[in-house]
């Protein structure tokens, strides 16, 4: 009596713990849910990747920026920076996945020893297969007050800075503002739209970008 009684309850609760189950249908739904959020996020979170390499990237060139005008100042030296042009980065031989980073300027001081020449050429900022810039000036120089000299007499140096990524945007590019001569250093965002995809040049003189078009954040 007592064991028929157990295998009764043994029975009953076995098929309670069926009806907790998911059914096909219940684990289709699931998946459909767990899909669409997927699709969802995945793009959303490459996006703020690519911003964050702009975000990174940008950090580093008013850094570098800001470390030029302070070193030809202290050691009286000059510094001519020139653009790189650049349309792709160069896949890497030992991992064909990766792309190499290229130097944003080629820089040559002058009036400094070799450890200082060293450590501005050492910081040059590189430029990731994500990001591209655009500079309103093929060359311009940091002389030894630490002035920001452009050909031209011209009142600024104009930095535009974008992504790269492997789907068409229209979106408008963050930029830097260098006044001349002091060399004031400002960011923000170019007022104009512009188009971000895999081909366009990494790095380039454009000489259309204008002071006025970079609203100061």
């Amino acid at each position: 009596m007592i064991n028929n009684l157990q295998k009764l309850i043994l029975r009953n609760n076995f098929r309670k713990n069926l009806e907790k189950g998911f059914t096909i249908v219940e684990l289709l739904i699931a998946i459909a849910i767990i899909s669409l959020l997927a699709s969802i996020a995945v793009p959303s979170a490459l996006k703020w990747v690519d911003r964050e390499k702009q975000n990174s990237y940008i950090r580093e060139l008013i850094s570098y920026l800001g470390l030029v005008k302070k070193e030809t100042r202290r050691w009286n030296g000059t510094c001519t920076i020139q653009t790189n042009t650049f349309v792709t980065n160069p896949t890497d031989p030992s991992d064909p996945r990766k792309k190499i980073p290229l130097n944003a300027f080629n820089v040559t001081c002058f009036g400094m020893d070799k450890s200082n020449k060293k450590n501005i050429s050492s910081g040059v900022p590189k430029i990731d297969s994500k990001v591209f810039q655009e500079v309103n000036q093929r060359t311009f120089y940091f002389t030894p007050k630490g002035h920001l000299s452009i050909p031209g007499n011209q009142d600024a140096l104009v930095i535009i800075v974008g992504g790269r990524p492997n789907t068409n945007l229209y979106e408008r590019p963050k930029c830097i503002i260098l006044e001349s001569p002091i060399g004031m250093i400002n960011s923000g965002i170019y007022q104009n739209t512009m188009r971000f995809y895999s081909g366009r040049f990494g790095s380039r003189q454009n000489s259309s970008l204008r002071k006025q078009n970079c609203k100061i954040l």
